[in-house]
């Protein structure tokens, strides 16, 4: 059984400049002993997947994507807990964008910004920490998933 995971994914320029010729890459990993080493690996651009790209976003406007990324049952690692075989999904984003001189003739710069997020079950009441996904359950969807994002993000 492998786990899908949808997403809607907004970026906002912030900046004085249009952001041109994005090129947004995206990882699906699990949440383990080796997660530092598989982010840091994505973040310096060894891994991950181009997934979207966007021609331009002006100054202060934003640009909405979806999409679904997926780890396959081979790459599913539960993390057991007593009898409960858990998942805990990491996803990441890492936009790669450029942007033109004041005249806009010539793209002059490039920026990067990226995060990684845990995915997990809401709780009700919300609260700072989602629940993992039980997987020795069976195939399943599950109607409350949300995200926080982690200390791990990437600005240039």
């Amino acid at each position: 059984m492998g786990a899908t995971i949808g997403y809607r994914l907004t970026l906002h320029n912030r900046g004085t400049l249009a952001a041109e010729d994005i090129l947004i890459r995206t990882l699906i990993a699990n949440a383990d002993t080796g997660q530092q080493a598989t982010m840091q690996q994505f973040f310096a651009g060894a891994t991950g997947m181009p997934a979207h790209s966007a021609v331009s976003i002006a100054p202060g406007e934003s640009h909405s994507l979806t999409g679904e990324l997926r780890l396959l049952p081979d790459q599913i690692a539960p993390v057991q807990m007593g009898n409960r075989a858990l998942l805990i999904p990491l996803v990441a984003f890492d936009a790669q964008y450029r942007w033109a001189d004041e005249a806009g003739e010539s793209l002059t710069g490039t920026g990067r910004t990226g995060r990684a997020f845990i995915v997990g079950q809401e709780k009700s009441p919300p609260a700072d920490r989602l629940a993992p996904f039980r997987i020795d359950q069976g195939p399943r969807q599950f109607r409350a998933p949300g995200s926080r994002a982690t200390a791990l993000e990437l600005a240039s």
